[in-house]
């Protein structure tokens, strides 16, 4: 048994701020106790540190990890659409790329994260590719993308990942494939969405969501269909800094979190942004704030939900919030920065890598690569 003291634990599915004990046993979290009980036997007194499910990173593309800025003096169709420098790592050798990503991936895990969905393109090769790079603890969901050999990359991935709505429709007598995840970006850029409505009388979330998918990717351009999305139950993932920094606009996130829109946040290209979602989430909390100066604490809440236990529960990963009965999985931050008036805004606005003091994995704990904190002793 371990009994971790003097914890702000962020509980349960809602992440409710406690300050309490969280007592476990065999894995998984026995007992929350509010309030602060005498020390009774072997306690780890945590003095404050923030307890919280570990991010899950709902959009990734880590192969081109190996060409790190090369999206600069590009646009957004330049760089990652077809053709584009990213391809780019078709040419460089393979073990430079292996390394790249391997690199990336152990990085995920130094800033709190414990499963990524990625868009994986290379046919079946390259899903097995990330299959063999992918370090424990961390979970790789892995989207293939078919590369005319569409029932070759679903025997070896979780899905499918479409870069457009056109790539999937070229496809749609085979979609969705069964007991499988299908996702595609969708107006990403103004250019597509008004190309979309030119063309088919429809923006792309419309068009995509013909097709079944399970969950979309940026939406950047398409607010004014978000409704389509929540009538539907399908979640959409945003990516605000790469949507940023390949100039394709501001997701509208305010206008989801008013409309009750299930989404989630992601860090898209490697060669574009460092898959860090402390960054991802002080990005996108700044935007809201941008968007409506008085979002508050419930907004941060939805926000650090969207990075953490939303997508869990989606992926069916094998951890929920801090309560009891549910595996001991879960992050644990300190530092006086986290010391704010509200728990929540300070996770979400202050909170990076160096306030990471380790991960519990069912019951365990974890030290990712170069991580140099330490927990007190018992």
């Amino acid at each position: 048994m371990q009994v971790l003291r003097n914890a702000l634990i962020l509980e349960g599915q809602k992440l409710e701020p406690s300050r309490g004990v969280v007592v476990i046993r065999e894995g998984r979290i026995e007992k929350v106790m509010r309030g602060f009980p005498p020390k009774k036997g072997s306690c780890l007194e945590l003095k404050g540190a923030v307890l919280l499910p570990p991010f899950v990173n709902s959009h990734t593309h880590v192969g081109d990890s190996a060409l790190a800025e090369g999206y600069l003096g590009k646009t957004q169709e330049e760089a990652v659409g077809p053709g584009g420098v990213k391809f780019e790592v078709e040419r460089l050798p393979p073990s430079r790329v292996a390394g790249a990503v391997r690199e990336t991936l152990e990085r995920m895990l130094t800033t709190g994260t414990l499963a990524h969905c990625d868009f994986r393109e290379g046919g079946p090769a390259g899903v097995r590719l990330l299959r063999r790079l992918s370090p424990q603890p961390l979970r790789s969901i892995v989207l293939g993308r078919p590369n005319g050999r569409l029932q070759e990359v679903l025997r070896c991935s979780d899905g499918l990942g479409f870069p457009s709505v056109e790539a999937a429709e070229s496809f749609k007598d085979s979609l969705p494939p069964s007991g499988k995840l299908l996702s595609m970006h969708v107006a990403e850029t103004k250019e597509a969405q008004e190309n979309s409505l030119r063309l088919f009388g429809k923006g792309e979330i419309r068009r995509a969501l013909d097709l079944n998918p399970s969950f979309l990717v940026h939406g950047t351009w398409g607010g004014e269909e978000y409704e389509l999305l929540r009538k539907k139950g399908v979640p959409l993932v945003f990516c605000p800094r790469a949507n940023h920094l390949l100039g394709c606009g501001s997701p509208p996130i305010s206008h989801a979190l008013e409309l009750d829109l299930k989404f989630f946040l992601g860090t898209d290209n490697t060669m574009v942004a460092e898959p860090d979602m402390f960054s991802e989430l002080s990005f996108a909390w700044a935007l809201v704030r941008k968007e409506n100066a008085r979002a508050g604490e419930e907004e941060t809440r939805k926000l650090l939900m969207a990075a953490t236990v939303d997508p869990a529960a989606f992926f069916g990963l094998p951890w929920r919030g801090l309560e009891e009965g549910a595996p001991a999985t879960f992050m644990v931050l300190s530092g006086s920065n986290l010391l704010a008036q509200n728990p929540l805004a300070a996770v979400v606005n202050r909170a990076g890598a160096r306030n990471l003091r380790c991960l519990y994995i069912e019951g365990k704990i974890y030290k990712p690569p170069r991580q140099l904190t330490r927990l007190p002793a018992a």
